[in-house]
């Protein structure tokens, strides 16, 4: 069920009384555990927690990384994880019955919008122009992912036909982009750093998916509705502090790149150049943490497209909207 207006005005009260709780003993935090996707994503979360603006909000934040995207739903379900920061497609995914694994409850919900997928369709080295692959092997992390939607559309807009290439499921970002540089596959859709470890390589960027698809809203906060029934000043908290973390890496360069060297176990110019394709650009995170509405109905319509019936048409149902930021039209 939607948390009511009644509760979340009280939750809403009681932040506010609390200040926040921006002075809580540290014996009062409230414990939190989010699975996160590691990637430039990431970066808001780290700086809240390794910059204290969780705490500040009297929160216990336990951020742990997390491959698979499968594994995460299934501890989400379980209530191992109260926040995920996966893509909003698997969410939709899992709620409408047709998720890899089978889960207790189908009430999984957005409270924040993190980025917009950050999809840049790679190369080989020798690829420079999506007409080219035609005829070729392209790597997915799963072929009925929402990842694999993406890059199908992005071809159909190219008016490559679906019997001209081949899909194949290789798994994560770091593993795709192993394939890509020895040779393996041809091309596959890679995220910041993963992106421009492989252009290092030679490896050219063909176009980024919001370049041929418009808006899409790739990760959000994930939780199930019946932890924000019960914790709901802990969610508008985490929101909060999430907003104030977003803002504060979107101001402090210098201070994020140590921190992305440190996380992804990157150089210092992949972290640097991460850093400014998300930040430097009009696509990238969420503003504000907002929820992108156009870019959730691009969502739907490819899943409706190449995973029939989809999840509808509308937004709404994967949305908690009394607690999620503020969003687009």
């Amino acid at each position: 069920m939607t948390l009511t207006r009644n509760a979340f005005l009280a939750a809403c009260a009681a932040v506010a009384a609390s200040g926040g709780a921006r002075r809580a003993d540290a014996q009062t935090l409230i414990p939190i555990q989010v699975g996160y996707l590691p990637g430039i994503s990431a970066l808001p979360l780290l700086t809240g927690v390794y910059l204290g603006m969780f705490a500040a909000e009297g929160l216990a934040i336990d951020a742990e990384p997390a491959t698979d995207t499968a594994k995460l739903f299934r501890k989400l379900d379980d209530g191992i994880v109260d926040v995920a920061h996966t893509p909003i497609d698997s969410a939709i995914a899992y709620d409408v019955g047709v998720g890899p694994h089978a889960v207790q409850s189908r009430d999984f919900v957005a409270i924040l919008g993190i980025d917009d997928g950050q999809f840049r369709l790679v190369a080989r080295r020798g690829i420079k122009q999506i007409a080219q692959l035609r005829g070729k092997t392209l790597a997915v992390d799963a072929p009925g992912s929402g990842l694999a939607f993406v890059l199908r559309g992005m071809l159909a807009v190219e008016d490559i036909a679906e019997d001209e290439y081949r899909l194949v499921g290789i798994g994560d970002a770091q593993q795709r982009a192993s394939a890509l540089t020895a040779g393996k596959v041809d091309a596959t859709l890679l995220t910041p750093p993963y992106d421009l470890s492989v252009r290092a390589r030679g490896c050219p960027t063909l176009a980024r998916a919001t370049d041929l698809l418009g808006g899409y809203q790739g990760i959000a906060a994930i939780v199930r509705r019946a932890w924000i029934e019960n914790n709901a000043s802990a969610a508008l908290r985490y929101k909060h502090a999430y907003r104030e973390a977003l803002a504060h890496a979107a101001s402090d360069r210098a201070g994020s790149i140590p921190l992305l060297v440190g996380a992804l176990h990157v150089s210092p110019a992949v972290a640097a150049a991460s850093y400014d394709a998300a930040m430097r650009h009009s696509d990238g995170f969420c503003n504000d943490g907002r929820l992108d509405i156009d870019g959730i109905r691009t969502v739907l319509r490819l899943r409706a497209r190449y995973a029939p019936p989809g999840g509808g048409d509308d937004p709404a149902p994967y949305i908690e909207s009394a607690i999620s930021a503020p969003q687009s039209a």
